[in-house]
């Protein structure tokens, strides 16, 4: 025959506190999205492109940017992708969570 045996209190305190304690942990480890920053606009061969940057400096993204649509040079450890003219984005670069894009205007 099986017995059952009734939960003590402090066995039930014992198991929401550690419940509690990993959602809170979950919930505190993840970061905020926020969206690229705006690094103003480029004039490059007579085009104009905004440029945006995520996890990146603005001068670093300018400058990358400027080097990349006029010599058609990544930076580094960067991957690139261009895109076509159905879109207005002319390219995008990243480099894991570090990435910077030009929108043409």
């Amino acid at each position: 025959m099986h017995r059952w045996t009734i939960a003590r209190p402090q066995h039930v305190a014992l198991v929401l506190a550690l419940t509690c304690a990993v959602l809170a942990a979950g919930v505190a480890s993840s970061p905020a999205i926020v969206p690229p920053s705006d690094c103003g606009r480029m004039t490059v061969k007579a085009k104009r492109y905004t440029i945006k940057a995520d996890q990146l400096r603005c001068v670093t993204a300018r400058s990358h940017a400027s080097r990349y649509l006029s010599k058609h040079r990544k930076p580094s450890g960067y991957r690139c992708r261009d895109y076509g003219t159905e879109t207005k984005l002319k390219f995008r670069c990243a480099r894991g969570v570090k990435v910077f894009f030009a929108i043409r205007r």
